[in-house]
């Protein structure tokens, strides 16, 4: 039986995205990744549709946890394995995670394998006025004004974005 093999590429924009409003608090979390992967599907195909395929499968169960800390947990249902290296905060509202992702992960004669940048975005906002409260200026004023709600959460489901490569069918 012939196989079809390619390169894949994730797109550059986010591959998974989720947002939360809870109390006074706006969220929103994205997700995207960088580098190769390989894929195989054991059925030849078009690879436009295989491209398809491989986001499904690399954004499928996507979970968020710890975003009210300096080292986010990131886990997926098809079992890629994440490691983070960095946590930088962006005043005013935002926390960017990066780390390493290895994918091996199969279904439906697809498999992908390979490793990845990852780059988490957390964002935080007043959903509503925050009264006399600017936006925080430090790490430590984020945590002060956002830390009980985003704990509060426990973690959060991505979604995949709806972002394919050019030519992929719907």
């Amino acid at each position: 039986m012939r196989a079809t093999a390619f390169r894949y590429r994730p797109p550059v924009s986010p591959v998974a995205a989720a947002t939360v409003e809870i109390g006074k608090v706006a969220i929103s979390v994205r997700l995207s990744f960088d580098g190769d992967l390989y894929a195989c599907r054991r059925q030849p195909g078009v690879v436009e549709r295989m491209e398809a395929e491989a986001l499904d499968l690399l954004s499928k169960g996507l979970f968020v946890s710890g975003i009210d800390t300096p080292v986010a947990s990131v886990t997926a249902a098809a079992g890629h394995r994440f490691a983070q290296e960095s946590a930088v905060f962006r005043p005013p509202g935002s926390w960017v995670y990066r780390g390493t992702c290895w994918v091996g992960a199969g279904r439906n004669g697809l498999t992908l394998t390979g490793l990845l940048g990852y780059c988490l975005e957390v964002r935080a906002k007043w959903a509503m006025r925050a009264g006399e409260c600017g936006p925080p200026e430090t790490a430590t004023e984020w945590c002060e004004l956002f830390g009980t709600q985003l704990a509060s959460i426990g973690g959060v489901v991505l979604r995949r974005a709806s972002v394919l490569s050019l030519g992929t069918p719907p």
